[in-house]
């Protein structure tokens, strides 16, 4: 066998470099994301996934006007909130600021969004520590200056925008129309404050409370924010959020995440594992402002390069395993969502919401996934009942007739268009790809023998055929010794590489072959050596990348937990990632984002690896008591 070369010119759609890092904070519930808070506690934009529409709908401010923002001047002059504030999460989702003025004025601000709410409130509090008394001027003031449409990038609708006050409700309406309404935002405040329009500048509003405060008083200003399809729908909402009061929905929000965030022994690990894993139950999945309905997505921040879309690897390999250790009947519920909407195109490169395709290139590790987190769910809970369901019966069909025609009877290999970053190939046959069909193909075979699935083939013979088919085909002479390819042509020709997106080092955790295994240890070592022109060594961060993006990937850092736990903890543990949120790479020097800001799914699988290698540790422990 020989070692080729990649191709010439292989068209990558890469990511754009991030060059200069603004460090936003975000959080959101299934029906609002706030991607974009900024250092001064102001919102940029607000957004909700629409699935008529196969995409997100965002309310948002401008360069220099966000569209919600807090303000605050003491005896007259203005506090620059950004220069005092000082950032923090509570529970790990909901961001807080507090900060002190020069005239000894104490200012927290919090935002919660309670889950399954269409909407939250933002509170901040002043407190008076000096000795005297202060006059004080606080409130928002917002610039309603577009409403778009986002899948991948930003689109401005050319409709109409009205901006009033509702005296019925007592909110200020942004409601945003195409001749029918397509959604509204709704914004209300405590009965001491009222909105003010701008009449000077379309789109601009704004609130004040003017009050003194003697030593040691303080207040509270409230703003309440809801979504709906339409301004009265938004506005009874905020009615609604009003009536149960500012504590008792931070209660009701910090009690949810209470009951959900996890506890690993290693306290350094417990702010990210769960900062991401919440960031991925709320941003790679939501539910649609017009159907009520799950839709999974890469990311609904904007910030991510292809946000607002669907990728059955982003959702069932990295989001789906996060989701699981959150709550296992929303993970169902996604499940019959994807068989449902997302079977006609099996495999295919991205997808609108919709299920119709955005982006065509056939992905066999995708095709793949569907499988893949069939079997891991019922694992993971017990419940064979999916299989009951008629769309889900049918979709086994489908990706079974999608992988027969892939097939290669020389080689008895599975063929892929497109790599685990998107890329094409330079070999069809993907050593990765088929050990992830492999173990499909192993699933299928153990619901054949149980009696809950009928097929012609034998699976559990093709699930064989095809791992013998691999280790013939797809082991080589390597540096470090006999190895995986990357990728073969069947004929003699292949290539050494990995890629972090789908990485040869996830064969132990997909169980194709034992941790143990020669030919698979001298991979891994191979990948985190020298002879990967990928691998980062002699920096702060090491890590592998990849011809699609050469900077260390975090997904990377998962891989290593997850197959021989060489050094992915302390990766993870220190690097600054995208404010603490996972993102496609990463400076090597710096460990801040360099590609692919905000990016939701592969949060997932990140929170899963550091929670799998805290039970794999305390797994290890036990049997050393023993």
């Amino acid at each position: 066998m020989t070692e080729g070369k990649s191709p010439n010119n292989p068209l990558l759609t890469t990511p754009p470099p991030i060059l200069e890092h603004r460090p936003f904070y975000l959080t959101g519930n299934e029906y609002l994301s706030l991607p974009q808070i900024g250092p001064a506690g102001e919102f940029h934009s607000i957004n909700a996934l629409h699935l008529g529409a196969r995409g997100l709908l965002e309310f948002s401010g401008g360069e220099e006007s966000p569209l919600l923002a807090p303000f605050l001047l003491v005896d007259g002059r203005k506090v620059n909130l950004a220069e005092i504030a000082s950032w923090s999460y509570n529970l790990d989702w909901l961001p807080r600021f507090e900060g002190r003025t020069a005239e000894g004025l104490f200012i927290t601000g919090e935002t919660a969004l309670p889950p399954g709410r269409r909407g939250g409130c933002c509170c901040i509090t002043l407190v008076n520590r000096s000795r005297y008394a202060r006059r004080v001027r606080a409130g928002w003031q917002g610039c309603w200056s577009g409403f778009n449409h986002i899948i991948f990038n930003r689109r401005e609708i050319k409709g109409e925008r009205s901006i009033v006050f509702n005296e019925w409700t007592k909110s200020l309406i942004l409601e945003a129309r195409s001749g029918l309404p397509l959604a509204a935002l709704a914004l209300a405040l405590d009965p001491r404050m009222q909105w003010l329009l701008n009449e000077a500048e379309p789109g601009s509003f704004s609130s004040a409370l003017e009050i003194d405060l003697e030593p040691d008083q303080s207040t509270r200003l409230t703003l309440f924010f809801a979504v709906n399809l339409e301004g009265d729908g938004a506005g009874t909402t905020a009615v609604d959020l009003m009536r149960r009061g500012a504590a008792s929905l931070i209660r009701e929000t910090a009690a949810w995440l209470e009951q959900h965030r996890l506890t690993p022994p290693q306290k350094d690990l417990e702010q990210v594992l769960n900062r991401n894993l919440f960031f991925n139950y709320f941003y790679a999945l939501g539910r649609a402002l017009d159907t009520d309905g799950l839709v999974p997505v890469t990311s609904r921040s904007p910030r991510y390069y292809v946000s607002a879309a669907f990728w059955s690897r982003d959702t069932l390999l990295w989001s789906f395993p996060g989701l699981l250790l959150v709550d296992t009947a929303i993970a169902r519920e996604l499940l019959l969502a994807v068989f449902e909407r997302h079977l006609a195109r099996p495999g295919e490169h991205a997808h609108y919401i919709n299920g119709v395709v955005l982006y065509p290139g056939f992905e066999l590790d995708q095709l793949a996934a569907y499988l893949l987190a069939l079997e891991r769910y019922e694992l993971s809970t017990g419940d064979c009942s999916l299989l009951d369901e008629a769309r889900v019966r049918r979709g086994l069909e489908m990706l079974v007739t999608k992988a027969d025609e892939q097939y290669d009877p020389l080689t008895e290999l599975y063929r892929t268009f497109l790599d685990p970053s998107d890329d094409p190939v330079p070999y069809p046959f993907l050593v990765y790809d088929n050990a992830l069909l492999q173990r499909g193909f192993a699933y299928l075979g153990s619901l054949q023998a149980a009696g809950r699935w009928r097929h012609d083939h034998d699976f559990n013979a093709r699930s064989e055929a095809l791992r013998k088919s691999i280790y013939r085909h797809g082991t080589v002479k390597g540096p470090c010794g006999p190895m995986f390819a990357w990728a073969v042509d069947g004929a003699g020709r292949f290539q050494l590489y990995d890629n972090p997106p789908g990485s040869l080092q996830l064969l132990s955790f997909y169980r194709f072959c034992s941790p143990q295994d020669t030919i698979y240890k001298n991979t891994v070592a191979w990948i985190r050596s020298a002879n990967n022109a990928y691998f980062h060594q002699n920096c702060a961060f090491e890590e592998a990348g990849s011809l699609h993006c050469g900077n260390p990937w975090p997904l990377a850092a998962a891989n290593d937990l997850l197959a021989l736990g060489a050094g992915g903890a302390d990766f993870l543990k220190e690097a600054p990632m995208d404010n603490g949120f996972c993102c496609e790479t990463v400076d090597p020097h710096s460990g801040r984002v360099s590609t692919g800001a905000a990016f939701a799914s592969a949060a997932g699988f990140l929170a899963y690896a550091l929670w799998h290698a805290r039970s794999k540790t305390q797994e290890q422990g036990s049997k050393k008591d023993e």
